[in-house]
C-alpha cells in the first residue's frame, strides 16, 4: 500500500559512493576535494535492507563527459505486500558540474508491467521537468535562485566540501522522486573510539524536510554504511556479486503488510464499517506525531517520555454540520489542495471529462463528494497494483488504496472541491490494523473520504497519521511501521 513512497524515500536517500578495490585509503583533505574529478572513486555496489530483511541492492558509476561528469545509477528492490511481491527497478543519469551542481538527467523507473520516466534540465533560471506515464507527458518547470544539485548528492557533498569536527554545510537539491527543491543541512562528527563498521571514522546527519539521512564515511570520506527511518532502512557497501546474488533470491520476503506493519489487538472490532466512535490506547509513537482535528483527539496520560503510551479518540463528523461550500467562500491557505500535480492531475482533459459524466452542476459539494467516491470505488478494481498517477489509474482502472485516493483526488480537485491525500491505519475485520490510504474534502469542513471502501464519511477506524502528496509528508509515517502496539478501548 504505501510502496510509492518507499521507493520515493528510498531511491531519495541511499545512493552513496564508496570503493570497490581493494587498494590503501587515502585521508580525505580536510577542506574537501572540491572537484568530482579528485576523488579517489568511481563505482560502488550497495545491499538494501528493511527491517533486516534485504529488500534490494543498488549500483552507481561517475563517468566523464565532455569536462562535466554523468552519475550512473541502477537499483532494483522487491517488497512483498499481501502475499503480492512487488519489483521496482529504477535507472537514472544526471549530468552535473565538477562542483556537483547538476546540469540535468534522466530517470527511467519501472514497477511490475508500468513503467515512469522523467527528464529534467535547465532553461535560463527555470528547471523544466517532463514526465510520462501511460503514454501522456505532464511539463512542469521550477523558478529557480541558486545553485541545485540533484539528490545523489547528499552523500558525495561531505567528501567535496570536507570533513571536520562539527562542520556544517547546506544546499538545496532538487528531488526527482518528491518533484520539488528542498534544503538539506549536514552537520559533520567523528565516530568515538576506533572505527566503526567498514572503517567509518566521521559521522554524517543529513536533514532534509522531515528526513533524516545518518551515513558513515571511512577516513577518505567515502560512505560505507547508511541509515534511514530511525535505522528500520539501512544501506551497507557490497562487492558487486553479493549484491547481484539478491536478483537470483528465490521465495518472498517478509511481507510488509502482515509480516511487518500488521497491529494486531485483542479485542477485535465487528462491521468495523458501522464504527462511529473508537477510542485507543496508542504506544511506540509520539503522540505529537498524531494530528488533532474534527476527527481525532489525543489524551496524554501521566507518563512522560517521547514514546509514552497515550489514548486517541476517533469520532466520524456529522456531515449536516459541515455545511455547503462553494469556491468564493473557501478559507485561505486551500490552494494547495486545488492544484494540478504531476502525481494528481486535476486539469487534464480525461480527468476533467470524467468527473463532469459522474456528478451534475446543480449538485452540492456534498453530494459531489459521495458520488465521486461511490464511482471509484465501483469502477476501480481492488487489485495489489501501484500506480504513478491519478492518469494512470483512470487508464487502467486498477489499484490498491493509494490509486483509489490519487484518482478520487484529481477528480474532486477538478470539480473545485479542496482534498488531500491521507495516509494511516485501518482496521481489517478479522485481521487488525494495517497501513491504508484515503482522502480528505472540503465542504464547509474537512470530510474523511476513503474512495476503497466508498465510505462517506469514512468510518472511525480510520486513523490519520500524515495528510500529505509528496514523499517528506510520509517518510515520518515509514518511521512508524512495526513500531506501533495498540489496544482497543471502547467503539459504538
Amino acid at each position: 500500500m504505501i510502496l510509492v513512497c518507499f521507493l520515493a524515500l528510498l531511491q531519495a536517500s541511499c545512493i552513496p559512493p564508496s570503493v570497490t578495490e581493494n587498494r590503501p585509503e587515502p585521508a580525505a583533505p580536510a577542506d574537501g576535494y572540491r572537484s568530482v574529478d579528485r576523488f579517489p572513486f568511481r563505482e560502488a555496489w550497495y545491499g538494501m535492507y528493511f527491517k533486516e530483511d534485504k529488500v534490494g541492492y543498488s549500483h552507481f558509476k561517475i563517468e566523464p563527459s565532455a569536462g562535466n561528469f554523468a552519475i550512473v545509477s541502477d537499483s532494483t528492490m522487491r517488497l512483498t505486500a499481501m502475499k503480492k511481491t512487488n519489483e521496482v527497478r529504477m535507472k537514472e543519469r544526471t549530468l552535473v558540474r565538477p562542483d556537483l551542481t547538476m546540469i540535468s538527467f534522466q530517470s527511467a523507473v519501472r514497477m511490475n508491467d508500468k513503467d515512469l520516466h522523467m527528464t529534467g534540465r535547465y532553461d535560463g533560471n527555470r528547471f523544466l521537468v517532463d514526465m510520462t506515464v501511460e503514454g501522456q507527458t505532464l511539463k512542469k518547470e521550477y523558478p529557480l535562485d541558486d545553485k541545485v544539485y540533484h539528490s545523489s548528492a547528499i552523500s558525495l557533498m561531505p567528501a567535496l566540501r570536507g570533513l571536520r569536527e562539527g562542520g556544517t554545510t547546506s544546499f538545496a537539491v532538487f528531488n526527482v522522486e518528491r518533484q520539488g527543491v528542498e534544503k538539506v543541512e549536514q552537520l559533520v562528527s567523528s565516530v568515538k573510539g576506533p572505527p566503526g563498521p567498514g572503517g567509518a571514522v566521521w559521522k554524517v546527519k543529513s536533514d532534509l524536510g522531515r528526513s533524516q539521512v545518518v551515513s558513515y564515511l571511512n577516513k577518505s570520506g567515502l560512505t560505507v554504511f547508511e541509515k534511514t527511518l530511525d535505522g528500520a532502512l539501512i544501506t551497507i557497501i557490497e562487492d558487486k556479486s553479493t549484491a547481484e546474488a539478491f536478483m537470483s533470491k528465490k521465495g518472498q520476503g517478509k511481507d510488509l503488510a502482515l509480516d511487518i506493519s500488521l497491529i494486531k489487538v485483542s479485542r477485535p472490532i465487528p462491521a468495523p464499517e458501522k464504527v462511529r466512535l473508537l477510542k485507543v490506547k496508542i504506544e511506540g509513537i509520539e503522540a505529537s506525531s498524531i494530528p488533532e482535528d474534527q476527527r481525532q483527539r489525543v489524551s496524554r496520560s501521566g507518563k512522560t517520555g517521547e514514546k509514552a503510551p497515550f489514548e486517541l479518540t476517533v469520532k466520524v463528523e456529522d456531515l449536516v454540520s459541515t455545511g455547503p461550500a462553494g469556491n468564493d467562500r473557501l478559507p485561505e491557505g486551500m490552494d494547495e489542495y486545488l492544484a494540478s500535480t504531476m502525481s494528481i492531475q486535476s486539469d487534464n482533459k480525461a480527468i476533467v471529462a470524467q468527473a463532469k459524466q459522474i456528478v451534475a452542476p446543480e449538485d452540492s459539494p456534498q453530494k459531489k463528494i459521495t458520488k465521486l467516491a461511490s464511482w471509484t470505488a465501483k469502477n476501480i478494481k481492488k487489485k495489489m497494483q501501484d500506480s504513478f498517477t491519478a492518469l494512470s489509474v483512470l487508464k487502467s482502472k486498477e489499484g490498491e488504496c493509494q490509486a483509489h485516493a490519487f484518482l478520487y483526488t484529481a477528480l474532486a480537485r477538478s470539480q473545485g472541491i479542496p482534498t488531500r491525500l491521507v495516509t494511516g491505519l485501518v482496521y481489517a475485520e478479522g485481521v487488525g490494523f494495517l497501513y491504508h490510504a484515503w482522502a480528505e474534502s472540503y465542504a464547509g469542513g474537512w470530510i474523511a473520504v476513503d474512495p476503497t471502501m466508498n465510505q462517506t464519511p469514512a468510518d472511525a477506524t480510520h486513523i490519520k497519521l500524515f495528510a500529505g502528496e509528496s514523499a517528506k509528508d510520509t517518510s515520518s509515517l515509514l518511521k512508524t511501521v512495526g513500531n506501533v502496539k495498540m489496544e482497543v478501548n471502547d467503539f459504538k
